[in-house]
């Protein structure tokens, strides 16, 4: 649709008669569409921000539209393409260096300002080579990263999957070995020393690691990628450090991964996990901060909720619906390639629902 008649069609649907009232709003979001918004990759091929709030606003009774409009300009928070590419640019030198810097400097005695001696060091060049990186969703952005490293990481170090067969285990631990031979540094047998575990956003944590009372084990990435590590040939679990690289998470997110992976690590004799995050979404820009009543009584209503949305997915956040949100994280946030489903439901529900969501997200599971 052309935005001309894009921006009639927003007009008409909020019954904007008076130009004042056009000039108020248009411009601004006429700026955030063509700054952020219509960067939106699930889009459908030819539609816009402008449009799709149009047509997500019609969904609405005209006496909540200008509440749902309010929640739109004021509350989303839009990471956009470059700013999440930014992010993981950043990653490389400003934490995975420095914390290498830190291990040798602890290792050796080094201070940790004489930079310069600590990064000519054997140990600092050998753990750079010894140093796995795996990806954890297609969110994890791993050929950003080795990019962003300036030639420092190899293909052979980095993985977009953290389920690591037998066979790709013995071609990685094989280049290692080739590696560091190559650097001068004989080993009879080569094993990563520091795993970096990467991904893009989380917002609840729940993924990463939960406790299942009833079955009494941990669930999660975090426990399935410890047991591969301390099993397998992959690491060497005398000296070793796990990392988790999140570009994007909430504050709910990292206390949530904090506390359940420090008990199951402890409980089960394992390194602690050491988390990262780049971007911290703290609660006071969640929608459970401040509860604005227009705001709570938009998302609670089931005229703009579809329970079909619900399934044994969604059952995993513990919550009796997903109108706040996968774990009930009341998040406003967008992605630019997809919208998290801890987002609010009425932005991210599927196209196929009966409401659509502003930013319609693609889901990862099928039925």
């Amino acid at each position: 649709m052309k935005d001309e008649n894009a921006q009639q069609l927003l007009a008409k649907v909020m019954e904007w008669e008076e130009t004042e009232i056009v000039k108020e709003h248009l411009p601004k979001l006429q700026r955030l569409a063509s700054y952020k918004y219509d960067g939106y990759q699930q889009f459908l091929p030819g539609k816009k921000f402008i449009e799709s709030l149009a047509l997500w606003l019609r969904q609405f009774k005209i006496s909540d539209r200008a509440d749902a409009l309010r929640l739109v300009e004021e509350k989303i928070i839009f990471i956009s393409e470059y700013e999440m590419s930014h992010l993981v640019e950043t990653a490389y030198p400003d934490y995975i260096v420095q914390e290498r810097i830190r291990l040798v400097s602890e290792e050796s005695g080094i201070p940790s300002y004489r930079i310069r001696r600590i990064i000519n060091s054997e140990r600092f060049k050998s753990l750079s080579l010894k140093t796995l990186y795996l990806g954890l969703s297609d969110g994890s952005r791993t050929s950003e990263l080795r990019r962003a490293s300036r030639g420092e990481i190899n293909n052979e170090q980095i993985w977009q999957a953290y389920e690591l067969g037998p066979e790709k285990t013995a071609d990685m631990t094989d280049k290692l070995h080739k590696s560091l031979k190559t650097e001068g540094f004989e080993e009879s047998k080569a094993k990563f020393n520091i795993v970096w575990l990467l991904d893009d956003f989380s917002g609840s944590g729940n993924t990463y690691v939960r406790y299942k009372p009833k079955e009494q084990k941990y669930a999660g990435k975090i426990p399935k990628i410890y047991e591969q590590l301390n099993k397998g040939d992959l690491v060497d679990t005398s000296h070793y450090e796990v990392y988790l690289l999140l570009y994007v998470a909430s504050r709910q997110a990292i206390d949530h991964i904090e506390y359940w992976a420090e008990r199951f690590t402890s409980e089960n004799g394992y390194k602690p996990l050491k988390l990262k995050v780049l971007h911290k979404i703290e609660p006071e820009h969640n929608l459970l901060e401040g509860r604005d009543e227009d705001f709570m009584r938009l998302i609670a209503s089931d005229e703009y909720y579809d329970k079909e949305v619900e399934d044994d997915h969604t059952k995993i956040g513990g919550t009796d619906d997903v109108k706040m949100g996968f774990a009930g994280c009341g998040l406003p946030v967008i992605l630019s390639h997809n919208t998290p489903n801890n987002s609010l439901y009425i932005f991210w529900a599927y196209d196929h629902l009966g409401f659509k969501g502003l930013f319609p997200r693609v889901s990862r599971h099928r039925d």
